[in-house]
């Protein structure tokens, strides 16, 4: 199924909240059990300062306290350094696992910009 009404129909889930980013780490676990087809995977990602990048991922695992493995498609093109980043991938959870985690790498430095991350997907039932 893909997202077809963006009113009514469409979820917003918070991957990565939108916060200042200092150091490589990542999001909390959102479980997609109750979800299908495809989603707008959105980054918003502000300069970082100096020489910093930051690289953000989607990972998947079976369980939330799981081992998590990178989802296929689901990297966002690495930002150039002190450069702010808008981007959109689609994923397609009826291949995935069941829950997913947001990976951002820091390079170059102590991050100073704020990243978020947000879906838009549609629920199984809704």
């Amino acid at each position: 199924m893909t997202i077809q009404n963006l009113g009514s129909g469409t979820e917003v889930l918070s991957l990565l909240a939108n916060d200042v980013v200092t150091a490589t780490g990542t999001g909390s676990a959102v479980d997609l059990v109750d979800y299908e087809g495809d989603l707008a995977v959105v980054l918003d990602a502000e300069a970082g300062g100096g020489s910093v990048t930051y690289a953000v991922k989607l990972t998947e695992s079976d369980t939330s306290g799981g081992s998590y493995t990178d989802v296929s498609g689901g990297a966002f093109t690495t930002t150039g350094a002190n450069t702010a980043l808008v981007e959109k991938i689609s994923v397609n959870t009826n291949g995935m696992k069941r829950y997913i985690k947001v990976s951002v790498t820091v390079a170059g430095g102590t991050g100073a910009g704020a990243v978020s991350v947000l879906a838009l997907g549609s629920k199984k039932y809704g």
